[in-house]
């Protein structure tokens, strides 16, 4: 299979008089876009090789682009470039002249900088300077008398996109068709996606094998293509390991299994999480990256130890860390605990504080009970639920997928690692008491972290406020209890969760009698007033 560089150097020749323009041409001028040439913000044109003069030191791709007919005698113009931190934008955009009255517009997709790259997750919450500023650059480039191919790679794909879709209608009819190289598509929430339908027809969507960025926010686009690569993961995004057959990108007609895995999990995650939540999360990570002196993508790569605990600290202090949590949440379960949360079940003990007091204070009353296998049995139970419906869900997407092993063999995989983990847990109880230990003692130590928070932030001193006083220091003694103790003692544990449960079931069923009281006895005066009234 041959590259970028090798369809360069067999079209050197060739002017595109010679040779049609094809998506290959497409790729090689995207990548153009990249080299920070030296040219100026005017509509002078320069040539390729005249503007790339110093940038040609051992770089293959550069130089077969200099020294072919095809690419290098190609005069550039228009070319603007914007780069801000205060106001978030990374911006590049070219045009470059074919033959006759015809012309490619390219923007430049993310760069190395941090701002680029916190740009590109901005795009999924608001409309973007940059994207902004590919309809102003088509308004303002585009002449009545021309006729244009616009397109991009990555964010640039999504620019070019966007600016065509936003463009007056005299502009957009100059442009006669449009090249989305593996670039997200527009946001649902922040975009009128309808204008999609005005370009689709006259558009190009390329995407490596292993998509992930080209798949966010995509849209139905009849021409849709999937090209092979050199490379492999999400290295396939790069443009130079497109692979050529024959003079033409080769195709092939299917993704890989892996990147539709991720895809799934990725639109699940988008899905459920509010574009506030996305704002939240993507402010907290670049802040604190952009305080300690971070301003590129490598430089982020390279950051201390204390950086990254700077970094975990405002996630979990902001809302964001919800988002987060996600991701795995998605990527085990689909759905499934979205619905649970959401559903009719979660509605009923929300609304019904009464049955949550009851039914904790019952299961408290029997691990202090059957304080002997209590453990054992509840840690078996709820693993052996995980098991269960992972299993339930990886047969379901085999069926899905009509037993395609090899597209759904990351989730098989998942479904594998779960099950050995189960087993050996099950098999050896010094396995089961260290796992359920760390599980059991980490969850009460963030119900009695919760409960000191909802105490300290209280404004009154009523009920409320001691039962979360109690609650907090109860669960703390129970949380350092079991992840300190040894296994000989499980059946103390047992004794004083079950007693902790009892006595939190018991508060809640006392405080849903008195906010019911408050309620009924509220509810009693306003009909005594409108009693009154009417009299």
């Amino acid at each position: 299979m041959s590259s970028i560089t090798d369809y360069i150097r067999w079209y050197a020749d060739f002017t595109f008089y010679d040779k049609p323009f094809n998506e290959a041409d497409n790729v090689v001028l995207c990548m153009l876009t990249y080299y920070g040439f030296d040219l100026k913000e005017t509509s002078r044109p320069t040539s390729v090789r005249r503007a790339a003069s110093g940038d040609r030191q051992d770089d293959p791709f550069l130089n077969a682009v200099c020294s072919s007919r095809r690419f290098g005698s190609l005069l550039i113009s228009d070319f603007l470039e914007i780069f801000s931190r205060d106001t978030c934008i990374q911006f590049a955009a070219m045009k470059f002249h074919l033959y006759d009255n015809v012309y490619y517009i390219a923007f430049r997709g993310t760069d190395n900088s941090l701002v680029g790259w916190k740009e590109d997750f901005v795009m999924s919450y608001k409309i973007t300077q940059a994207q902004e500023s590919a309809v102003q650059y088509l308004e303002k480039v585009i002449k009545d008398d021309e006729e244009y191919l616009v397109g991009g790679h990555s964010k640039g794909g999504n620019l070019a996109l966007y600016g065509a879709c936003h463009v007056s209608a005299e502009k957009l009819r100059r442009i006669k068709h449009l090249y989305n190289n593996d670039g997200p598509g527009l946001c649902p929430e922040v975009s009128d996606v309808t204008l999609v339908e005005k370009v689709k027809d006259r558009m190009t969507v390329i995407y490596p094998q292993y998509c992930i960025f080209g798949k966010i926010f995509a849209h139905e686009i009849p021409d849709t293509r999937i090209v092979t690569s050199s490379s492999s993961g999400i290295m396939e995004h790069d443009l130079l390991t497109w692979n050529v057959e024959h003079g033409v990108l080769d195709y092939t007609d299917k993704f890989d299994p892996n990147s539709e895995w991720i895809n799934g999990v990725a639109e699940k995650w988008i899905k459920d999480v509010k574009p506030s939540e996305r704002e939240s999360l993507v402010k907290s990570v670049f802040d604190t990256v952009e305080s300690r002196g971070v301003e590129t993508y490598t430089e982020a790569l390279k950051i201390d130890v204390d950086k990254v605990e700077d970094l975990i600290k405002n996630v979990v202090e902001s809302d964001s860390v919800k988002a987060v949590a996600k991701i795995p949440e998605k990527a085990l379960f689909g759905d499934f605990i979205e619905r649970l949360r959401t559903g009719k079940l979660a509605k009923f003990i929300n609304a019904n504080q009464l049955i949550e007091g009851i039914t904790f204070t019952v299961i408290g009353v029997l691990m202090a009970i059957f304080s002997d296998k209590a453990f054992h049995i509840i840690i078996t139970i709820l693993l052996g639920a995980v098991v269960v419906f992972q299993f339930g869900y990886t047969i379901k997407k085999l069926a899905e997928s009509h037993w395609n092993f090899v597209r759904e063999k990351t989730r098989v995989y998942i479904f594998v690692v779960i099950a050995t983990v189960f087993t050996i847990i099950l098999v050896k109880q010094e396995a089961m008491f260290i796992v359920g230990s760390g599980l059991a003692g980490g969850w009460l130590l963030v119900v009695a972290y919760r409960s000191f928070l909802a105490f300290k932030q209280s404004k009154t001193r009523d009920f409320a406020f001691w039962k979360n006083v109690v609650k907090s220091i109860l669960y703390t003694g129970c949380g350092v209890f079991i992840i300190l103790a040894p296994s000989e003692t499980v059946k103390w544990f047992m004794l004083s969760l079950g007693v902790v449960m009892a006595i939190d079931g018991i508060s809640a069923i006392i405080y849903s009698v008195i906010e019911a009281n408050e309620k009924y006895s509220a509810k009693y005066q306003n009909l005594k007033e409108k009693v009154k009234h009417k009299k």
